[in-house]
């Protein structure tokens, strides 16, 4: 248990550091920006508590902040999507799963695993939008980002998560 935890944070301080030095000056057309650190909250076993959930994903949310120097928007949308995630990661997984099992290729199948990231990765873009742009008068530019950067980001985490299951 307790090494997992220290798995799980190790891993946190790796996707904070490579958002903050590579991933945060890409922007491909002037929109797409990849946003990996979502994968920490892939990582949860599904017997996670919901407190630790959220101190997972507000705890990792502040640290993109630090890097981004964007004063509580990393944090209020990881949060939220830590909020979600124990529900959307129940709609993935079967009814006689072991309860310490934790979301992967192996564990929930292909197509279930890029489900579940991929809601994840949209609430989480959804809302840095909805909390950064605050209007709909760029709505096109806003939707290009949005897709541009979900898009991205999901087939960043797939890749991480194949290159993880592969050891």
């Amino acid at each position: 248990m307790m090494q997992s935890f220290f798995s799980r944070l190790l891993w946190a301080f790796i996707l904070l550091v490579f958002q903050g030095l590579v991933f945060n000056h890409i922007h491909f057309f002037g929109y797409a920006t990849p946003v990996i650190y979502v994968y920490i909250l892939c990582l949860q076993p599904l017997n996670t508590s919901r407190w630790a959930w959220l101190l997972w994903g507000f705890a990792v949310g502040l640290g993109s902040d630090f890097f981004s120097e964007t004063p509580g928007l990393g944090a209020a949308s990881m949060t939220l999507t830590a909020l979600c995630a124990p529900q959307l990661l129940r709609l993935f997984t079967p009814k006689d799963c072991l309860e310490d099992m934790v979301p992967g290729y192996r564990t929930l199948g292909g197509w279930k695993y890029i489900g579940y990231v991929t809601l994840l990765v949209l609430l989480q873009q959804a809302s840095v939008m909805m909390l950064e742009v605050f209007s709909f008068f760029s709505a096109l530019d806003m939707l290009y980002t949005y897709l541009g950067s979900s898009a991205l980001s999901i087939v960043l985490i797939l890749v991480l998560e194949r290159m993880r299951g592969n050891k």
